[in-house]
């Protein structure tokens, strides 16, 4: 009887049954706690409001001046304008505002005359920090070494207060115009929507009836508590 072939079937099929599959003893076994999920990036921080300005104190500076209440000439007249002034855009349509006109400077007990210019150039917001506006403001003169310019600011300077409109052959127009080198200052509203410019001891400045500014600018080293300047200014471009 023929048996062996049978048995060496049978043996063959029971390993075949006892080997696992590759791919069960190639999975990796799961041991230990699960990964925890990556943590958030932190929360970027908003900077800080930053508190506007007080507004120029006008009844101060009159007191101290003893400025009469109908006033016409001098800095007892800017004062006086500054009560119904409105606010004034910095941000001109053209980029590069610039301005002319006469300024009264107080020194203690001594007031000058001389002519006051006014530069207002728009800049790009990432220039300028918390709640500054994107315009620098530069204020500067017409000195006696200007020659030309200075002689003739005078005579711009009465064109423009009567609203006419300037020869563009005048020197000090040109001069103002082509000046680039302007002591700037950063620009903020103030809690009364003035324009405060960070320049010397602080300047404020307010728009008139007929685009005209009134400035007022502290002095960085005061004698008196109303030393500066004070100036009315009248466009030329914006």
């Amino acid at each position: 009887m023929r048996t062996r072939p049978f048995v060496v079937l049978v043996s063959i099929a029971v390993a075949a049954c006892s080997q696992e599959p590759a791919g069960d003893s190639a999975a990796p076994a799961r041991t230990g706690a699960p990964t925890p999920p990556s943590a958030a990036p932190p929360a970027t921080t908003a900077p800080e409001a930053v508190a506007a300005p007080d507004d120029l104190d006008v009844a101060a500076f009159k007191k101290t001046l003893a400025c009469a209440a109908d006033a016409k000439s001098g800095p007892c007249a800017v004062l006086n304008a500054f009560a119904s002034c409105k606010p004034w855009n910095a941000i001109v349509p053209s980029g590069d505002g610039r301005w002319i006109g006469r300024g009264h400077r107080v020194e203690g007990a001594k007031t000058t005359e001389e002519f006051t210019i006014v530069r207002s150039r728009r800049v790009p917001a990432n220039e300028v920090g918390p709640g500054q506006l994107p315009a620098k403001v530069g204020i500067a003169d017409i000195a006696k070494q200007d020659g030309a310019a200075f002689s003739q600011a005078d005579r711009l300077i009465r064109i423009l207060e009567r609203s006419d409109v300037p020869p563009r052959s005048n020197p000090a127009l040109e001069y103002l115009k082509k000046r680039e080198t302007w002591p700037e200052g950063f620009t903020m509203r103030t809690v009364g929507l003035q324009v405060y410019v960070a320049s010397e001891g602080g300047a404020f400045v307010c728009q008139g009836p007929k685009q005209e500014l009134y400035l007022v600018q502290r002095a960085s080293t005061r004698g008196g508590s109303a030393d500066g300047l004070y100036a009315t200014v009248y466009p030329v471009s914006w």
